[in-house]
C-alpha cells in the first residue's frame, strides 16, 4: 500500500523546488559494465536531515519515471520496487547527512539517470540527477572543438557553438561560463549516433558588446569516460595591415637563364603571395620559381614579416623593352586584398648610364578620360655635362614640335620637356619618341613611349562592395571591384554628393591581367562619422574607352541608409570568401 501511494506522488517531484539555503549534492555520472556494482551518494544541507524521508527515483531513456527506493527516519521501514529488489540497497547516515544507493548485479535495462528526493509529506526536494550508464561496450571520452560563426554578424548578439565528437555513451552535459561566471541561456542538441559513437553541439548567444571586449568563454563538457579539456573563446585580435616595400632587380645567370629577385620587407599579417607578370601579362615560360618562408620580427610592437620570390626564364624572354614585374598580395582591414607592385625594365644601352639616364611618364587616366588630352613626359637626368636638346618624334621619326627643355624645380641635373596628345591619338595607339642629345655622345640617346591597341574592347562590369569598418580606427572604406575590361587603362573616380571626393583619401590599384581581361579596385576611405549620415551618397564612377553612353562613365552609388539592401558579389580573382550577407 505504502508503494502504491508514493507512485502516486512521483508526478509531484519536478513542480517543486528546494527552499532558499537547502542544497542538494549528487554523485558524478559513470559508466559500468553488466554485472558490476556502484555506489551513489547524496550529500544535503539545510535540512531537518533526521527528521526527513529520502526516496531514490529514475528514469531510463525514453521511458518514465520509476520509484525505486525509499527510507524512512531511522532506517525503517525500507522499500524496494520488484526491479531491484535483492540488487539495490538504500541507506542513510544522519551524522553526515548523506543518503547512499549501493547498486549490485547491475543490468543494461538499469541505464538511467538516478534522482535523490525528500519525503515530507510529499515530494518537494529533489536533485538535479546522476547519469549511470550500464553497458558492455568501451567507453570513449569525448574530443571537443570550438566553434564561431562566420563574420562578425550584424545583430547584438554573437553565436558560439561547442562540438563534442567520438565519445560514447551518449549522455553528456556542457557548462558555459563568462569569466568564470555560469551562463545559462544555452540550449544542448540530442547527441546523434554515428557508426559506434556520438556527436553532439551545444550553442549559445552571447552580447556583442561582451565579445568586443574580448570577455573570456568557456564551454566545459562532462561525460562519464572522463571530462575533455574545456574549450575557451575570446575575439581575436585583429592584425594591423602593413603593405612591404618592394625590391626589384634582375640579372643575367649565364647564356641560357635570367633570373628576377624580389623582395618583399615589413609587412603584416603574415598572409601574403607573389605573382609575376611579364609585360602586364601571365609568365607562360618560366623555367622555376622560388619563394622563401617568411621571416618575423617586431617593429614598434606589431610583428611584421619579409619574404622573397626569385623568377627563373628563359634568357630569350629578357630583351629590350621588356618589362617584369612583381605584384605582391597583402591582407588588409576586414581581409579584404591590397597590392603593391614594382618592375624592372631591360634597356641595355653601354652608352646611356654614363651620361644620361631617361624616363617617359605617359598621361593620366585622369586627364585622358574627363579632359580628352594629357601631356607626355620625358625627364633626362644628367650624369655628365651636358644636355644639348630634348625633343619628341612620332612614329615615323619625324621631330614634333617639342618646347625648350626645362629643369626642374629644386633639381641640379634633372631637365623636362613635354608634349600634348589627344585623346583620338591616344585611343587609337600611339607611339613617340623621346630624343636626348648630349656633347659627349655621337648618336643621341632614345626612349620609346608607346601605347599599344589591338583588339575588341570590353566594357567592365562594376561591383560597389559592402562597406568595410575599419577594427582600429573610426574610420569606412569603400571598394568598388571594376572587371573584365579591356584594354587596361581605366579610370575610377569618387563623388561625395555629387562632389569630387578628397584625392588623399582615394586610391586604385594597377589593373592586372586575367585570360586577356583586366580587373582593378578603387577605394575611398572615410570617417565612420561622415558615413552613417544618412543623407550623405557615395558614388563610384568609372570611366573606360568601351563605354558609350553620354556620360562616357558608369556609376555605381551607396550611403548608409542602403547598404543593407547591397548584394555581397564573391568574385573569382583572389577575393576571399565571405559568408552569407545578414
Amino acid at each position: 500500500m505504502a508503494y502504491r501511494k508514493l507512485t502516486l506522488l512521483v508526478v509531484s517531484l519536478f513542480v517543486s523546488t528546494g527552499a532558499e539555503g537547502q542544497t542538494i549534492t549528487e554523485s558524478e555520472p559513470a559508466v559500468k559494465r553488466p554485472g558490476e556494482s556502484h555506489r551513489l551518494t547524496c550529500t544535503t544541507s539545510g535540512f531537518n536531515f533526521r527528521s526527513s524521508v529520502w526516496n531514490w527515483i529514475r528514469q531510463a531513456p525514453g521511458k518514465g519515471l520509476e520509484w525505486i527506493a525509499f527510507i524512512h527516519t531511522a532506517s525503517s521501514p525500507i522499500y524496494y520496487s520488484e526491479s531491484v529488489k535483492g540488487r539495490f540497497t538504500i541507506s542513510r547516515d544522519d551524522s553526515s547527512s548523506k543518503v547512499y544507493l549501493q547498486m549490485n548485479s547491475l543490468k543494461t535495462e538499469d541505464t538511467a539517470v538516478y534522482y535523490y528526493l525528500s519525503l515530507c509529506y510529499y515530494f518537494d526536494y529533489w536533485g538535479k540527477g546522476t547519469m549511470v550508464t550500464v553497458t558492455s561496450a568501451t567507453s570513449t571520452r569525448p574530443t571537443v572543438f570550438p566553434l564561431m560563426q562566420c563574420g562578425s554578424g550584424t545583430g547584438n548578439t554573437v553565436t558560439l557553438g561547442c562540438f563534442a565528437t567520438g565519445f560514447t555513451p551518449s549522455s553528456l552535459t556542457y557548462a558555459w561560463t563568462k569569466n568564470g561566471a555560469a551562463l545559462t541561456n544555452s540550449i544542448q542538441y540530442p547527441p546523434v549516433q554515428k557508426g559506434n559513437v556520438y556527436t553532439g553541439i551545444s550553442q549559445i548567444q552571447v552580447p556583442k558588446q561582451d565579445w568586443d571586449q574580448r570577455q573570456t568563454i568557456q564551454c566545459a563538457v562532462t561525460h562519464a569516460a572522463g571530462n575533455p579539456p574545456a574549450v575557451t573563446f575570446q575575439k581575436p585580435v585583429p592584425p594591423i595591415s602593413r603593405l612591404p616595400t618592394l625590391s626589384v632587380s634582375a640579372s643575367s645567370g649565364g647564356e641560357n637563364q635570367a633570373s628576377f629577385s624580389c623582395f618583399a620587407k615589413g609587412f603584416s599579417p603574415n598572409s601574403y603571395q607573389f605573382k609575376w607578370l611579364k609585360n602586364d601579362g601571365d609568365v607562360t615560360n618560366k623555367i622555376d620559381e622560388i619563394v622563401t618562408s617568411s621571416e618575423e620580427r617586431v617593429d614598434n610592437g606589431t610583428k611584421v614579416y619579409s619574404a622573397a620570390s626569385v623568377l627563373l626564364v628563359e634568357s630569350s624572354e629578357w630583351n629590350k623593352g621588356t618589362t617584369f614585374t612583381c605584384l605582391f598580395e597583402g591582407k588588409g582591414e576586414g581581409n579584404i586584398p591590397r597590392f603593391v607592385n614594382s618592375s624592372v625594365t631591360y634597356n641595355h644601352n653601354p652608352i646611356c648610364p654614363k651620361y644620361v639616364t631617361i624616363t617617359i611618364t605617359g598621361p593620366t587616366m585622369e586627364d585622358m578620360f574627363l579632359n580628352r588630352k594629357g601631356k607626355l613626359e620625358c625627364r633626362a637626368k644628367q650624369i655628365q655635362p651636358s644636355i644639348d636638346k630634348m625633343y619628341f618624334t612620332s612614329e615615323k621619326g619625324d621631330e614634333i614640335l617639342t618646347p625648350e627643355k626645362k629643369l626642374i624645380e629644386g633639381s641640379k641635373n634633372i631637365y623636362s620637356v613635354s608634349i600634348d596628345i589627344t585623346y583620338d591619338e591616344w585611343s587609337l595607339g600611339l607611339k613617340r619618341t623621346c630624343v636626348v642629345e648630349h656633347s659627349e655622345v655621337l648618336v643621341p640617346v632614345k626612349q620609346v613611349y608607346e601605347r599599344r591597341f589591338g583588339g575588341q574592347p570590353q566594357r567592365p562590369s562594376v561591383f560597389m562592395m559592402p562597406p568595410v569598418e575599419h577594427t582600429r580606427k573610426d574610420k569606412v572604406t569603400l571598394t568598388c571591384y571594376v572587371k573584365d575590361f579591356f584594354p587596361k587603362e581605366v579610370y575610377v573616380a569618387w563623388l561625395v554628393d555629387d562632389d569630387a571626393a578628397d584625392s588623399k583619401d582615394v586610391q586604385t590599384t594597377n589593373p592586372i591581367e586575367n585570360n586577356g581581361l583586366y580587373s582593378a579596385y578603387g577605394q575611398l576611405t572615410l570617417s565612420l562619422e561622415k558615413w552613417k549620415q544618412n543623407d550623405m551618397v557615395y558614388s563610384c564612377v568609372v570611366y573606360h574607352e568601351s563605354v558609350a553612353n553620354t556620360t562616357r562613365a558608369i556609376v555605381r552609388s551607396i550611403g548608409y541608409r542602403t547598404f543593407g539592401n547591397t548584394n555581397l558579389v564573391n568574385l573569382n580573382m583572389n577575393v576571399p570568401d565571405t559568408c552569407k550577407a545578414q
